[in-house]
């Protein structure tokens, strides 16, 4: 599989660099299916989605694992309306007006004898380590989701992971934009967003627009940022870089790439070799990032951990 998103973190401590050993430090926090009384549930599962396959799967310095959401779906048009009737129910009978302290306990109560009726939605998480760059390359672009993922990472394998440092993406490329010069390994696409320091409401979203073009150019002259960009990296991967410096929207320009996939006989062989593919493509291309962006250049910072480790 490929991850459409990327989202980076630095490992600061050394972790486990065998597959087995990784999965035996997941294994506390494996998926359990949700209970009928509660509204959620997360845990670690295969990347592998096959029965009784282990918890991580390792390839060419990597290793792949996944974290599983489980929520239950209960509208809250639902949960107003049992209430509503719930509440009529008890005025009626006692001769009363249910107040607000009561109602609020009435809606605890009704969402518990709910919830076991209710639908599960799953969501996936997917990461992998690299141990030969000290990452972890979260396949999510979500906060939330993010939080929850680090967080359930940091309970299993403690706290060495932190935020890559790195200067401010707009900064950069919007000199990109107004000069016309940037990184022979990159191009610029044809999609941007803009926006006005002086007037943050003021958002320019360009779609299929040469951003080169004498309207978007006076637009940067006047002193608009550009606060997310198409990129593409060696003619092999499109890609959008925004202001957190997470990557969104990728995906290959290489058709060769799905005739290779077609010749795989097997789901696990499928698996790995789009693994092996993407953990090689995206260690060039975030190294290639890092030598732009990182206020820490990346061979530092991987000296440092195998200093302390």
């Amino acid at each position: 599989m490929w991850f459409k998103h990327v989202q980076l973190f630095q490992l600061t401590a050394a972790l486990p660099s065998s597959p087995t050993v990784l999965a035996e430090k997941l294994e506390s926090l494996a998926f359990n299916p949700c209970l009928p009384s509660m509204p959620s549930s997360m845990g670690f599962v295969s990347p592998l989605e096959e029965d009784n396959a282990p918890l991580t799967r390792g390839m060419n310095g990597c290793i792949m694992f996944c974290l599983q959401l489980e929520e239950k779906i209960l509208p809250a048009s639902v949960v107003t309306q049992t209430l509503k009737e719930k509440m009529k129910r008890i005025e009626l009978a006692e001769d009363r007006k249910v107040r607000r302290k009561e109602k609020l306990s009435l809606k605890d109560e009704v969402t518990h004898t709910l919830l076991p009726r209710a639908f599960s939605k799953f969501t996936r998480i997917h990461a992998y380590i690299d141990t030969r760059n000290q990452w972890l390359i979260v396949n999510s672009i979500s906060p939330a989701k993010t939080e929850l993922f680090i967080s359930m990472f940091k309970k299993a394998l403690g706290d060495g992971i932190s935020s890559v440092e790195v200067v401010k993406p707009s900064s950069i490329i919007t000199q990109w934009l107004k000069n016309k010069n940037y990184p022979e390994v990159f191009s610029i696409e044809k999609s941007c967003v803009l926006q006005d320091p002086d007037q943050q409401n003021r958002v320019i979203r360009c779609q299929q627009q040469d951003l080169f073009s004498e309207g978007i150019q006076s637009l940067v002259q006047e002193g608009c940022a550009a606060i997310q960009i198409a990129l593409c990296w060696h003619d092999k991967m499109n890609f959008v870089i925004a202001e957190d410096f997470s990557l969104r929207s990728i995906h290959l320009t290489d058709d060769d790439i799905a005739e290779i996939q077609d010749e795989m006989e097997t789901k696990q062989q499928k698996f790995d070799a789009d693994f092996i593919m993407m953990t090689e493509m995206f260690a060039g291309l975030l190294t290639d990032l890092l030598n732009v962006f990182a206020k820490v250049k990346q061979t530092e910072s991987v000296k440092k951990l195998a200093l302390v480790g």
